[in-house]
């Protein structure tokens, strides 16, 4: 076998030339290759952008942490005059004397009696839940809970079973039930503003006092259910479904001097007999009075109604005194049906646009000394045979 011929000194340089191009070939596919897989460069306000961006959720996290969903809480001021829990907003001054210190969101229980609750003009807050009541009085007696700011709950405040209780200046708005009293007597009720809701409601509730209150786009005013001898006065309601009702054998209440506009009904009668209903104020709206279903021997007098679709009705209601009322701009003045042996004297109806006075199966009326002025018709009457 022969020997490989040796290769000359040029070749061997030919050789090494070659072999460092085929190098730098090889290195410059590399850094092409490295180049690519580095990270993009973001021009210089992209990346100012993004920090921004990246700030603001970073914040975000920070606040939702930060501020966690209120805890809703129920208060006691106990029997001794302890508050639990003792971190609550709520302060005691001194042996009788309680103060918020703050917005809470939540419901104070008063076991105590003979206290006063100084809400401070700050907010108790409920959570819309069935039952809820902002502050709840079972079996309490001189109780003063004035300046606070009640809102969400299903009530309120609550009493039952107890008496001698005030309610003043209190904010009252968007619950079920504003103010609720239940076997309740003898509690003043004043100075407050309700609005947006069921405003105030009395459940075999005597000898209450409720006055001076401004109730306001609420669903129902001051209703009564087999609640007597109250006094509701001076009292304004506007923009209501109902303002004032009675029901139920609510007897011997009085009714005076409430200004009551742009409510759907005014005063209305059920069942309830020998009330008082005098120097009301009543304007625009569907009934200003009614009285039904045995409603008798109720005195309503001196009223100014004005600009309802019936001023003053009577349906299946014997007995009562209507006397010295201006019914005026209302389509009908007075509307009797199936009511009887009432008395409706010196009244003044007038500019009725359909009638001043309707009697449809009423009989033994006594209608005398009244002014019936510019009604398109001045009276109507079918199968009644009554004394004018």
């Amino acid at each position: 076998m022969s020997k490989p011929k040796k290769k000359s000194w040029k070749e061997k340089q030919r050789d090494r030339q070659l072999k460092e191009k085929n190098a730098q070939k090889t290195y410059q596919q590399q850094k092409e290759q490295a180049e690519k897989r580095k990270p993009r460069k973001l021009p210089k306000g992209k990346i100012i952008v993004s920090l921004i961006i990246i700030l603001f959720v970073a914040l975000g996290a920070y606040v939702i942490i930060q501020n966690p969903v209120t805890q809703f809480t129920t208060i006691y001021i106990r029997t001794d005059g302890t508050i639990d829990p003792t971190t609550s907003s709520v302060s005691k001054i001194s042996d009788n004397q309680y103060i918020l210190l703050d917005d809470i969101s939540g419901s104070i229980v008063i076991e105590k009696n003979n206290i006063k609750l100084d809400g401070a003009n700050h907010v108790l807050n409920g959570n819309n839940e069935a039952a809820s009541k902002g502050i709840e009085l079972t079996e309490r007696t001189d109780v003063i809970i004035t300046n606070l700011e009640i809102t969400n709950f299903d009530y309120g405040i609550h009493l039952f079973l107890s008496s001698d209780i005030t309610l003043s200046q209190n904010k009252i708005s968007k619950n079920n039930n504003g103010i609720w009293l239940e076997h309740s007597s003898n509690n003043n009720i004043i100075e407050n503003e309700l609005t947006n809701q069921y405003a105030i409601n009395l459940n075999y509730s005597p000898e209450n006092i409720i006055s001076d209150n401004i109730i306001s786009d609420c669903d129902g005013g001051i209703g009564l259910i087999y609640s007597s001898k109250n006094d509701i006065t001076e009292n304004t309601l506007s923009n209501s479904q109902s303002a004032i009702g009675l029901a139920s054998y609510s007897s011997n209440n009085n009714i005076l001097k409430n200004i009551i506009s742009d409510c759907e009904g005014g005063i209305a009668l059920t069942e309830s007999s020998e009330n008082i209903i005098t120097e009301n104020e009543l304007t625009n709206g569907s009934g200003g009075f009614g009285l039904s279903t045995f409603s008798l021997n109720n005195t309503i007098s001196k009223n100014q109604i004005e600009s309802f679709e019936e001023g003053l009705i009577l349906h299946q209601s014997p007995s009562n005194l209507i006397v010295e009322n201006l019914i005026s701009n209302c389509g009908i003045g007075l509307d009797l049906t199936y009511s009887y042996s009432n008395i409706i004297q010196e009244n003044n109806v007038r500019n009725s646009q359909q009638y001043g006075i309707i009697l449809t199966n009423s009989e033994d009326n006594s209608i005398f000394h009244n002014i019936f002025y510019e009604n398109n018709n001045q009276a109507s009457s079918s199968d009644s045979v009554n004394y004018w």
